[in-house]
């Protein structure tokens, strides 16, 4: 691993990729992929960077839309996985903190929920910025962070849901998490914390959206 810390996914990989198989898992599928789908609405010929790539998976989508795609992913793992599906890509072993591009030299810049994976989220933020274009766009996806501050359901005598507490808010720390295989660690930020940190550096805010599954 060149740069970017590990936190659980070289050892999380072979199950990561097996539960997400070809089409990404279930909240990609229905919720995720087609909000982004209709935010990325022209993409075609367009030079965009997937920082955190994973295994390569929506690269490999926005390529079959048009687009010219890099990924990196600091899981020598993931790497290897992208190559192997498409040994015609082009995909890095970097950490988004120090990419290995030059100044603005990518259309679209994307975070697919990977922002949260990244201990040294302002200097990854600062290097997004950095290789997106004057005019360029950059797309984070991230988890509501109002999910990471709750722990579980508050239910009624019968089990009922009632309500879900909420605490912490405000605060930044690391949340160690583990199912199906799966051992990471992601950060839990304030909502304010990330957007101004874009604001920061010159960005300007012109979409905000929370899609919701379908009832």
């Amino acid at each position: 691993m060149e740069n970017g810390a590990d936190f659980g996914w070289e050892y999380s990989a072979e199950a990561w990729i097996l539960g997400q198989g070809e089409l990404g898992d279930k909240s990609r599928q229905e919720i995720l992929d087609p909000a982004l789908e209709r935010l990325l609405t022209f993409v075609g010929g367009a030079k965009i960077l997937d920082v955190g790539c994973g295994e390569g998976r929506y690269c490999r989508v926005l390529q079959h839309r048009g687009a010219e795609t890099v990924g990196i992913d600091p899981t020598e793992a993931f790497i290897s996985r992208a190559l192997a599906l498409d040994p015609a890509g082009f995909y890095h072993l970097a950490g988004a903190e120090n990419l290995p591009f030059s100044d603005a030299c990518f259309d679209i810049v994307l975070s697919y929920l990977s922002l949260l994976d990244i201990e040294d989220d302002i200097s990854a933020i600062r290097e997004m910025v950095r290789v997106a274009r004057d005019g360029g766009e950059i797309i984070v996806v991230n988890v509501s962070n109002m999910a990471s501050t709750t722990d579980t359901w508050v239910r009624d005598a019968e089990g009922n849901k009632l309500y879900r507490t909420v605490d912490r808010y405000m605060e930044s720390f690391p949340l160690d998490l583990a199912w199906n295989g799966i051992k990471i660690r992601n950060f839990h930020r304030p909502l304010s914390h990330t957007i101004q940190a874009f604001l920061s550096l010159g960005c300007v805010l012109d979409w905000f959206e929370e899609p919701l599954p379908d009832p």
